[in-house]
């Protein structure tokens, strides 16, 4: 603190005080924002992770004519994968990625594969998000 600023808040003019509530005060309200910002992340993560997993069950089930338990194993095996290779390189996201069309090319349900890789693209950005600071 300045000698300036003591002079001041001697004969009236500035309040130091106060100065130091209101620094205070913006500081609770940058963590209550910031801890806000972190909260609508967290359910934007989960409510793209959930709708995304319905979107695979429903097409898969009903357009591919998929059984339920394989496409209900398929969308839990790409969950599992994406939050055990989370902080992998990404070369490695691609690779899986690109088997996972080769196996749908050799099983003769690429689009549904293509399906499953983008809904695990999903889950790593998810991840991502769950993982920042606020």
């Amino acid at each position: 603190m300045s000698g300036l600023k003591r002079k001041e808040e001697e004969i009236g003019l500035v309040e130091l005080d106060a100065e130091k509530e209101d620094d205070g005060r913006k500081e609770r309200a940058a963590s209550r924002r910031a801890r806000d910002q972190k909260n609508k992340a967290e359910r934007m993560a989960l409510a793209a992770m959930i709708a995304g997993g319905l979107v695979i069950i429903l097409l898969g089930t009903v357009v591919f004519h998929i059984s339920l338990i394989t496409v209900g194993c398929v969308v839990v095996i790409e969950a599992v994968i994406a939050s055990a290779l989370n902080n992998s390189p990404f070369w490695v996201h691609i690779a899986i990625m690109a088997l996972q069309v080769v196996m749908g090319f050799f099983l003769k349900h690429v689009l549904f594969l293509i399906l499953a890789a983008a809904y695990y693209f999903l889950l790593l950005l998810s991840v991502k998000l769950l993982q920042v600071e606020g």
